[in-house]
């Protein structure tokens, strides 16, 4: 699994072709369903399902069919303790959750499965986790883009609170401030009860503040200024 992962890096697309083209995608998830309890198992088939899936598309829809999203779903529960592996699977359900249309599907399994109160759980249980932040607020933007399921979720599991936390612990990574500014102005849309519990959770500060530290940062700057409708 660890080979699969190097072979279907970032600057790999005709490799992650090739895996999609041998059934890597099914053989990963097969992986995780039989040893659920194997850590090492869990950590590297989230790695490479994240690897497989980069840039979304027609891999995501045989992903999803395959049950790649309730396998890192359950990987999650089954390793609530480990950072490691919530970062790793954190980084697979963005991935496999990320697009418009073709990404709908995957957006709803991962609701279903309880993916946003596994992410909101290891973002409370590792805070201090930078990378696993990040990409646990990339799981809560995608989760809540365009539907108002999982915007009910996340607000009843706790995401506004937890993305706030995010934005306090790591104020000087910029990237934690972008991805959190983002998934903040899809979890309070234009609901009036979520801008209300986002601005008493301190999110206007936090988005104020996230300007101030990064001002060198065009993504940082126009996300942050987005959110601030929830003023």
């Amino acid at each position: 699994m660890c080979a699969l992962f190097s072979l279907t890096s970032a600057h790999a697309e005709t490799n992650r072709t090739r895996a999609e083209n041998a059934g890597a995608l099914e053989a990963a998830v097969a992986a995780m369903c039989k040893h659920t309890g194997n850590r090492y198992v869990q950590f590297a088939a989230c790695r490479a399902l994240r690897n497989m899936n980069i840039g979304g598309g027609k891999r995501n829809v045989r992903a999803g069919t395959a049950g790649a999203v309730e396998a890192v779903v359950a990987a999650m529960r089954a390793h609530a303790s480990d950072a490691s592996v919530q970062a790793r699977a954190c980084g697979a359900v963005r991935n496999l959750t990320q697009g418009v249309a073709k990404a709908e599907e995957n957006r709803t399994r991962a609701g279903d499965a309880g993916a946003i109160e596994a992410t909101v759980t290891a973002m409370l249980a590792h805070v201090a986790a930078e990378g696993l932040q990040e990409r646990a607020c990339g799981v809560l933007r995608n989760l809540t883009t365009s539907s108002v399921q999982n915007e009910i979720r996340a607000f009843d599991a706790g995401a506004i609170e937890a993305v706030v936390t995010a934005m306090s612990v790591h104020a000087d990574c910029a990237l934690v401030q972008e991805t959190a500014s983002v998934a903040m102005r899809n979890l309070t849309g234009s609901n009036v009860k979520y801008t209300a519990r986002a601005g008493m959770s301190g999110a206007v500060e936090a988005l104020v503040e996230a300007m101030r530290r990064h001002t060198d940062s065009p993504g940082v700057q126009s996300s942050a200024c987005v959110s601030h409708c929830i003023s």
